[in-house]
């Protein structure tokens, strides 16, 4: 995030002085980013305000360190120093004020999380952590006190190997430098676009492919020390740049959203428009003096603790919360996040820049034991599982029923029926439930998401029906293999589809997890079907899901089990809605059933997440399958209309 822009710099590259239309630009970055996290619907691409912020960063690292080496007092130790008195206080001050409400108000999934990310913040690879972990538009993302942090990570990594370049190309001369940015630029430009839709997540978080974002801004500090932005453009011209700039900025902010292919081209929009802004907006300029009003600059000067402390309190409130925060909520916690900063800035971030009361020698005794305090909690936080023995004794009950191996395996077809990743399908023809019934036959075929589906389809068909079953994990029942899935798949799908043909059932249960895979390949496995004469297929679409389980969902509500209510929207990944909306269009336009159990377990109100007054009743026991219970209640209401 952004760094101080308070220090003199030598006459030779004045231009480096402080500027007030450059913390004008702050605020322009870091609002958007705020109310974003907020969840205003309009600003879907507020995010973009990081990349906003990259640029500003590669320009005044860049411009401090080329003015302190024009004067030959430039040094790494100062370097790390004044990065230390910067970044280092103000977000070891509100990782410690997350611990209490961690304490208080966490699962120990949660908290578990939380120490690990503080461990990654504190030794400067936060971004790596929420690589490794997830996604940023990931539905339990908002509920992560410290996935803003990624970009610390970023600027970090970038500030640890840049100043070792700047010394390197020292005696080649300015132009060696130069080269070797702007080659960093392109190259990791063009790795940013393929990783765009190849590598998404980890385009997003790690500093290969967003190093270009900062060296766009130390080249544009080193264009201005032979005044390149300037030069012999007049006022008008400079009006023009400054304000196509700041449109290129502000656009995308309400353009953008979560589907949008990020960074890549389309992080040129913004970044070159923060470059623009810069290299154009000075005090005369209309742009200028807009950035350099009195509240945007003082939005500015804090920016840094404003975003260090807006995510956790947004964070803890939808911990906190049964429900998504009121926006009235979220409002009054946005204003928080602003007084907070203020008192911040003036209480911790300015009183450790001052080297007469911390020295370097103090600031890295500082830096080095508030590591080692924040790393000891973390790693006790990872060892214990998030130190359960902080919960009620029910709670621990309803975290440990999701993860106990007999529950797990209550909801899924027996073995060898349901097979493991690699498992050979050799005794498929097992699978079978009344095979002497003379009642119409039922084949169900698919990945664990067909699996969940038998104790309650068990139970509906009672021993009037041949039922029979062959699912696998992992496994979906696509006859073309072209989404990557491995031979045992492969060759399971083509013993299911033999055996289909063989038995010639009267209705073929599809399931699976579809938003996984290519619905392409689901259209050639429905052909497949009916060219062998299969005349009943029948889709079922995707179940709720939960993030992170629901188990963790339920636990946080605080209250005994049997009071819990019925159906909620906590926790509930939105996303489901929209696939199940899909898959109907899908199922219609293909001319098959569509069995909708989002549709039998939701409504406006939410999902049924128990149907009794004990634990054993909840309706799933992870993020999205079934437990036996929850297989014979979604069975009992969906098969009256279906089968």
């Amino acid at each position: 995030m952004p760094i101080s822009t308070s220090q003199s710099t030598p006459r030779q590259v004045a231009d480096f002085a402080y500027r007030a239309e450059v913390d004008g630009l702050r605020a322009v970055a870091v609002v958007p980013v705020v109310l974003f996290h907020a969840g205003l619907p309009w600003l879907s691409g507020g995010y973009v305000g990081v990349d906003v912020f990259f640029v500003i960063s590669g320009y005044l690292i860049t411009s401090i360190i080329l003015a302190e080496q024009s004067e030959g007092r430039f040094s790494i130790a100062a370097f790390y120093e004044r990065r230390a008195r910067r970044i280092l206080p103000a977000l070891f001050l509100v990782m410690l004020a997350c611990l209490p409400f961690a304490w208080w108000w966490m699962t120990p999934h949660h908290l578990k999380s939380l120490a690990q990310s503080m461990v990654a913040a504190t030794w400067f690879v936060p971004n790596l952590y929420f690589f490794l972990k997830n996604g940023y538009f990931e539905t339990d993302a908002d509920e992560k006190p410290l996935i803003h942090t990624w970009s610390l990570g970023v600027e970090e990594q970038y500030y640890i190997a840049f100043p070792w370049l700047v010394m390197a190309c020292r005696r080649f001369g300015p132009g060696m430098l130069g080269t070797m940015i702007a080659v960093t630029a392109i190259v990791s430009l063009v790795a940013s676009e393929w990783a765009a839709h190849f590598h998404p997540v980890g385009n997003f978080y790690l500093a290969p492919t967003r190093a270009w974002e900062l060296a766009l801004g130390s080249l544009l500090a080193m264009a201005a020390i032979h005044d390149l932005p300037r030069m012999p453009l007049g006022l008008a011209r400079r009006n023009l740049l400054s304000m196509a700039g700041l449109a290129m900025i502000i656009v995308p902010m309400f353009a953008y959203g979560p589907a949008t292919l990020f960074p890549g081209l389309h992080a040129l929009a913004p970044t070159v428009g923060a470059a623009l802004v810069i290299g154009f907006a000075r005090a005369d300029t209309l742009v200028g003096r807009l950035l350099s009003w009195r509240p945007m600059v003082g939005i500015g000067l804090v920016s840094y603790s404003i975003y260090l402390w807006h995510q956790p309190l947004f964070a803890f409130a939808r911990l906190y919360s049964t429900g998504k925060p009121a926006p009235w909520l979220l409002g009054v916690l946005t204003l928080t996040s602003l007084a907070l900063a203020g008192l911040t800035w003036r209480f911790v971030e300015l009183p450790f820049r001052d080297r007469h009361r911390f020295d370097r020698r103090r600031i890295f005794t500082l830096a080095l034991s508030g590591s080692v305090a924040l790393c000891i909690f973390g790693l006790v936080g990872h060892f214990t599982e998030g130190l359960p023995g902080r919960l009620k004794p029910e709670q621990r009950e309803i975290l440990a029923y999701g993860e106990q191996p007999e529950n797990q395996k209550a909801g899924f077809a027996p073995s060898p029926c349901f097979l493991a990743p690699g498992e050979n399908s050799a005794a498929l023809g097992r699978c079978i439930d009344h095979a002497e019934a003379r009642g119409p036959s039922v084949f169900l075929w698919g990945d664990s998401h067909a699996s969940h589906l038998y104790p309650g389809l068990h139970r509906q068909l009672a021993d009037t029906t041949k039922f029979s079953y062959v699912t696998a994990s992992a496994c979906p029942p696509l006859v073309t293999g072209e989404s990557g899935l491995g031979s045992a798949c492969r060759d399971f799908n083509r013993a299911a589809l033999a055996r289909i043909i063989h038995d010639r059932p009267d209705s073929v249960i599809l399931a699976a997890v579809w938003g996984n895979y290519r619905w392409a390949e689901l259209a050639a496995t429905l052909a497949a079907l009916k060219e062998n004469g299969i005349q009943k297929i029948e889709v079922v679409g995707p179940v709720p899901r939960w993030n992170p389980s629901l188990p963790v969902v339920i636990a946080r509500f605080r209250v005994n089990f049997a009071e819990l209510p019925i159906r909620t929207r906590l926790g509930l990944d939105v996303s489901t809605q929209l696939l199940d909306a899909q898959m109907r269009q899908f199922c219609h336009e293909h001319g098959v059933q569509y069995i909708s159990p989002y549709a039998s377990l939701c409504n406006n109100d939410g999902c049924v997440i128990r149907v009794g007054q004990d634990i054993a009743s909840m309706l799933q026991w992870d993020v999205s399958h079934l437990t036996r219970r929850g297989s014979e209640y979604l069975m009992a209401r969906i098969r009256p209309q279906s089968m």
